[in-house]
């Protein structure tokens, strides 16, 4: 790996994301960025930046969801889940965000910030995940926004 440029990121503030269903199921929300690269060293924003990132989605589900899907089949590893869904209503939602820090030896170093913005929620009604939990999908909007923070010292 000596060869390999390793992501020049550093971690400044994570807040987890949720949404809260009408039956009391809570889904928290994750977003981690991976790496940022420059996409462009001009535009009207000043550089563009490619940004990687990951999201993650866990379920706190309300007894009464539980007892819903209590008899519903356990979807195996790997298995596509049937195409029986239902979207649900979000009574309150919460963006999870990711800040970091990127420093590049020339152009300095950049306040990078993804947000991601829950916006809709299904459940499959036929199944359940490995936990017995019913299975749950969001849908949200990726938001990534920088700024630069500060030249670098020689």
């Amino acid at each position: 790996m000596s060869n390999v440029q390793l992501p020049q990121v550093k971690v400044l503030n994570a807040k987890l994301g949720y949404v809260k269903l009408p039956d009391g199921t809570l889904l928290v929300l994750r977003v981690a960025v991976v790496d940022v690269r420059v996409a462009h060293m001009e535009s009207p924003f000043g550089v563009e930046f490619e940004v990687s990132f990951t999201t993650g989605v866990a379920a706190y589900p309300s007894e009464k969801a539980l007892e819903e899907f209590r008899d519903k089949r356990i979807l195996a590893p790997g298995e596509k889940p049937p195409s029986s869904w239902c979207q649900l209503e979000i009574t309150s939602r919460d963006p999870a965000v990711e800040e970091v820090e990127y420093t590049d030896s020339k152009l300095g170093r950049y306040s990078i910030r993804v947000e991601i913005e829950p916006i809709m929620v299904s459940v499959n009604t036929e199944v359940r995940n490995v936990r017995g939990e019913p299975y749950y999908v969001v849908r949200w909007i990726p938001k990534i926004t920088w700024k630069k923070v500060g030249e670098l010292k020689n």
